[in-house]
C-alpha cells in the first residue's frame, strides 16, 4: 500500500510517498508474527526497512489500510489481524513526530471494505522463479513514474517486490527488491572462516594492530581516497583490478571508477598501483556516477573488452543496463592526474537478466553468469561462440552487434544436486536425451533464460574456472533474513550450467568482520558512537554508518597440499575500502559438501 503521507520524521519534504506493508513470519506454534515494513520511493535504492511488531498472535494474514486526513495528526495506518479472540484492529500514527508503537484498538465486528487493487498479471512460471511457486501476491497502484503498479510476491517462503515497468509501449514486470530469502536447501559452514590478508585500497589500514600501510597507498600515490569492488582481470600477461565508485582527492571527479595494476599477483602480499585518473566510457549515452561500475572483462585476439553497468536509476532500476566496451591499452601511471583511460562503447548488453555479469572464457566460448534486479535476482547463464565469423573484427571496428546476435541463453530447468555416487556429467546427458541436442538447451532470447538454482537474492557475483580443482567456483553474498547468515557464499560446478553445489559459508561478516568478541580482529566498523577505531569518513552517507560486506570477487585459487587456497576481494562500506581475504579448504571436504542432500 502507498501511504497518503510522507512521515515528517522519516521522509524528506517533497519525496514520494512511502510504501507500507504488513508481513507475517512463523512465530509460536499455529501463529504468525505480523511486522510492519516500509520503504521510501525517493530513490530506487531506498531499502525496505522492518518496523515494529504489530501482533504475535495472528492466525493468518493481516489487512492494511489507513484512515483520517492526510497531513494531519488524524492520519493513521490500520491493521486488522485475525487472532484467537477475533479480528483485532491496531493503529499507528503516521505524522507523530516521535513515532510510537502500534496500539491495540480492540476487536472489530465489521471489517472495512477492501480497497480496489490492480490485477496481478505478473510472472508465475519457471522462467522467472525456477522451481519456486507463487503463493500470494499483493498489488498497489502507486505514484511511481506514471502510475506503475507495484507488488509484493511470496514465492514459497521468500518475499520479493516487483514493479510493472512501462517503457516504449512495452510492459514487463521486473524485480525490485527481496525482503526475505528463504532457501530451504541444506548448506555447510567452513570449519574455519576466511581471514583478512590486507587492505588493498586507501592510505592506511584502520584495523587495530595491523600494519598501517595498505597494498596500494592509493591516496598519496594516485589520489584515490576510497573505493569498492576490485575485480581481477588478466590480459596480455598482466594482472589488473577494476574498481567501482571511487572517491578521489580531486572532489570534482565525483565517484568515477578506477583501475589498478597488480604486481607479483602470486605473492602473499601483492603490490597494487592505481592509475592516477579515472576510467571513462565514450559513446552510447553512458553515465559515470554511483552504481555505474565495471563488472568483468575478457580478451579476444589481443584486445581487452570490459562490461560496465550504466544509467543508474533509469526506469526505477538501481542499475539501468550493462554495456560492452573496448578497453584502451591499460598503461597504469599513478601520477597521471589528467589522463583518464577511455573505454569505447560497443553496445548495450542487457537491461533485464544480465545487468550484473561475471564472465569466463572456456574453450571457444565466453560464458556469462548474470543477475538482473540489484541484489534481488537469480543467476542465469549465457554464452557466446567466440569463433563466430566477423565477431572479433566487428568488436575492433566499433560494433557489438555480431556479439549480441551470437549470444545464447541457457533455458533448461535447473538440475538438482545429485548423490555422490553418481557421475557429475549425468545430468547434462539426461538433458541432452530429453531435449534432443545441445542446441535445444539454448535460446537466442534473453527472456527465455532460466535460473540455474533458486531461490536467489543476488547482485554482484564472481565465477572463475579453477584448473587445479577442475571446477568452476562461484562467490556471492547471502540474502536478507537468510538462514545461512550475513555471509560470503561459495558454490562449485564442473560445468558452467551446473549442477551447482549447495552453498558453503566461507565468512560471516558480522561475526568475523565486525568481530564483537575480539576487537583486535575487527576490520568492519561496528559502532556509531565514536568509540570504534575502525572506519573512515570518505563521504557523508558513509561516514556515520556502521560497515557491511559485499561484492566478493575471486582473486586467485590453487590447490596446495590437498587444500584449496583461494583469495578474494571484499568491499566493507565503512571503511569504504577493498580488502583481500584468504580461505583454506580441504579439497576432500569441498567435494563432500558438493553433494549435500
Amino acid at each position: 500500500m502507498e501511504s497518503w503521507d510522507r512521515p515528517a520524521w522519516w521522509t524528506p519534504p517533497g519525496a514520494p510517498h512511502r510504501l507500507e506493508a504488513l508481513i507475517g513470519t512463523p512465530g509460536e506454534p499455529g501463529h504468525l508474527r505480523i511486522e510492519h515494513w516500509f520503504a521510501g520511493q525517493a530513490r530506487p535504492d531506498n531499502p525496505w526497512l522492518r518496523g515494529d511488531v504489530v501482533s504475535t498472535q495472528a492466525l493468518g494474514p493481516a489487512a492494511l489500510g489507513q484512515r483520517g486526513r492526510a497531513g494531519t495528526a488524524t492520519h493513521e495506518l490500520l491493521a486488522h489481524v485475525p487472532e484467537p479472540d477475533g479480528v483485532v484492529a491496531y493503529a499507528w500514527a503516521v505524522n507523530d513526530p516521535t513515532p510510537r508503537r502500534w496500539r491495540r484498538l480492540g476487536i472489530v465486528t465489521q471489517l472495512p471494505s477492501e480497497p480496489d487493487r490492480p490485477l496481478w498479471d505478473g510472472p508465475e512460471g519457471p522462467a522467472e522463479w525456477g522451481a519456486g511457486r507463487v503463493v500470494a501476491t499483493a498489488t498497489a497502484a502507486t505514484r511511481l513514474r506514471s502510475g506503475w503498479v507495484q507488488a509484493l510476491v511470496q514465492v514459497d517462503d521468500s518475499i520479493y517486490h516487483l514493479h510493472r515497468q512501462q517503457r516504449g509501449g512495452k510492459v514487463r514486470w521486473l524485480r525490485h527488491a527481496c525482503l526475505r530469502l528463504a532457501d530451504p536447501a541444506p548448506f555447510a559452514i567452513a570449519s574455519e572462516p576466511s581471514m583478512k590478508v590486507a587492505q588493498v585500497s586507501g592510505e592506511t589500514d584502520s584495523q587495530p594492530e595491523r600494519p598501517r600501510r595498505t597494498l596500494s597507498s592509493s591516496e598519496s600515490r594516485s589520489g584515490v581516497r576510497g573505493t569498492d569492488l576490485g575485480v581481477r582481470i588478466d590480459h596480455a600477461g598482466q594482472a589488473f583490478m577494476l574498481f567501482g565508485d571511487t572517491h578521489w582527492t580531486r572532489r570534482r571527479l565525483g565517484t568515477r571508477d578506477s583501475i589498478a595494476a597488480v604486481h607479483q599477483p602470486d605473492a602473499d602480499l601483492p603490490s597494487v598501483t592505481f592509475h592516477g585518473s579515472p576510467t571513462a566510457i565514450t559513446g552510447g549515452g553512458t553515465t559515470l556516477r554511483e552504481y555505474d561500475v565495471p563488472l568483468d572483462a575478457f580478451s579476444l585476439d589481443g584486445e581487452l573488452y570490459a562490461f560496465f553497468t550504466s544509467n543508474h536509476f533509469r526506469d526505477a532500476q538501481v542499475m539501468g543496463r550493462s554495456v560492452l566496451t573496448r578497453a584502451p591499452r591499460p598503461v597504469i601511471e599513478p601520477t597521471a592526474r589528467w589522463r583518464p583511460l577511455r573505454f569505447a562503447y560497443r553496445g548495450t548488453f542487457s537491461t533485464h537478466r544480465f545487468v550484473n555479469v561475471s564472465v569466463q572464457r572456456w574453450g571457444d566460448h565466453l560464458y556469462l553468469w548474470g543477475t538482473g534486479a540489484y541484489r534481488a535476482d537469480d543467476v542465469r547463464l549465457a554464452r557466446v561462440d567466440l569463433t563466430t565469423p566477423g565477431l572479433a573484427r566487428s568488436l575492433r571496428s566499433g560494433s557489438g552487434a555480431v556479439l549480441r546476435e551470437a549470444v545464447r541463453y541457457w533455458v533448461a530447468p535447473h538440475t538438482p544436486v545429485i548423490p555422490a555416487n553418481a557421475a557429475i556429467s549425468q545430468p547434462h546427458e539426461r538433458l541432452l536425451s530429453a531435449h534432443g541436442s545441445d542446441d535445444q538447451l539454448w535460446s537466442p532470447h534473453e527472456s527465455d533464460a532460466r535460473p540455474l538454482f533458486t531461490p536467489g537474492a543476488l547482485g554482484e557475483l564472481s565465477v572463475r574456472w579453477v584448473p587445479d580443482l577442475g571446477r568452476f567456483v562461484m562467490l556471492t553474498m547471502s540474502g536478507p533474513d537468510d538462514s545461512i547468515g550475513a555471509a560470503v557464499v561459495l558454490r562449485t560446478a564442473e560445468r558452467p550450467w551446473g549442477p551447482w553445489s549447495p552453498r558453503l559459508r566461507l565468512f560471516d561478516w558480522i561475526e568475523g568482520g565486525m568481530s564483537f568478541a575480539d576487537e583486535r580482529r575487527r576490520f568492519i566498523k561496528a559502532h556509531r558512537d565514536g568509540s570504534d577505531p575502525v572506519g573512515d569518513a570518505i563521504f557523508a552517507g558513509q561516514a556515520a554508518a556502521t560497515g557491511a560486506a559485499y561484492a566478493p570477487y575471486l582473486f586467485d585459487a590453487r590447490v596446495q597440499a590437498g587444500r584449496l587456497v583461494l583469495r578474494y576481494t571484499l568491499s566493507t562500506w565503512n571503511p569504504y575500502q577493498v580488502v583481500l581475504m584468504r580461505h583454506r579448504l580441504a579439497v576432500d571436504d569441498l567435494i563432500t559438501t558438493s553433494y549435500l542432500v
